[in-house]
């Protein structure tokens, strides 16, 4: 957008901060100033919108922001750890507009994209890093950009405190801690072993292309509890259950849930497998 129109007025924050902004215009009693500068915005974007829970003020001043930027016609974006409306402690008011706009799941980036993103952010803060190591990192952290950067990040910091070139071996050492607990997660091979022995079925049946009932639902439970257990993306997660397409995992993903809402059996199946997969 801002390629578009150079001057436009973006403003770009964490949840956080926007409830900072809230709590100073209250203590300075100065919110004439803050409905101000956020009506009058050509593009918001708050990340983490799921920080407003419980902020009864803060939700407030967000829904009139809101009102006001949607009639004049102006883009707001939002992020959240969860669909909104699955988002506890915010108002319905709030949760029936953020179902006004266009919700996208973000999934994690590919092995490609990660070395991509690691080299562009190493460029900008000015280090040399070798396509080995951006590789390194990228294979061993695969959750989402934030967690990349930080990887990153500590790989530099021990880089020169230590005053030794980045290396694979360097950046073994500097992300032991965090390798650990990575290696320790859930495998999907241990998802689809725990479910087919729960269900009787055999494995290979949830890599087959059986549509019988009795093979589809435990198909779509390993499924869902592979995306909310492992960092493995859709793409990913098809390809391990007989290279299936990535919608079809968006579409066992969300059936489940929905399932688990009215069938009490389905979701104390899903409860109890996923209390026995993380021990």
């Amino acid at each position: 957008m801002l390629s578009r129109q150079p001057n436009a007025r973006a403003r770009y924050l964490h949840a956080a901060q926007y409830i900072s902004d809230v709590v100073r215009a209250y203590q300075q009693r100065s919110f004439d100033a803050f409905k101000r500068y956020y009506h009058s915005l050509d593009i918001l974007l708050i990340d983490d919108i799921q920080f407003f829970t419980g902020k009864d003020r803060t939700q407030e001043e967000f829904f009139y922001a809101f009102n006001a930027l949607i009639e004049s016609h102006k883009q707001i974006i939002i992020t959240c750890d969860t669909y909104p409306r699955d988002i506890s402690g915010i108002d319905e008011r709030l949760k029936t507009r953020f179902s006004w706009g266009l919700t996208v799941a973000i999934e994690p980036p590919e092995q490609e994209m990660r070395v991509a993103i690691i080299l562009k952010k190493a460029e900008t803060l000015g280090v040399a890093l070798s396509e080995e190591v951006a590789f390194f990192i990228a294979k061993h952290i695969r959750s989402n950009v934030r967690e990349l950067e930080g990887a990153l990040k500590n790989v530099i910091a021990f880089s020169r405190f230590n005053g030794h070139e980045i290396t694979i071996d360097l950046a073994k050492d500097a992300l032991r801690d965090l390798l650990t607990v990575h290696n320790r997660q859930i495998s999907i091979e241990n998802i689809q072993k725990t479910v087919a022995e729960f269900y009787k079925i055999k494995v290979a049946d949830l890599h087959a292309k059986k549509r019988t009932r009795n093979i589809a639902r435990p198909r779509q439970i390993a499924m869902a509890l592979a995306k909310e257990l492992t960092q493995m993306s859709l793409p990913e997660i098809g390809d391990a259950f007989g290279n299936r397409d990535h919608t079809t995992v968006l579409h066992a993903c969300r059936k489940i849930a929905a399932l688990r809402l009215k069938d009490n059996e389905i979701n104390r199946d899903f409860h109890v497998l996923e209390q026995t997969l993380k021990g």
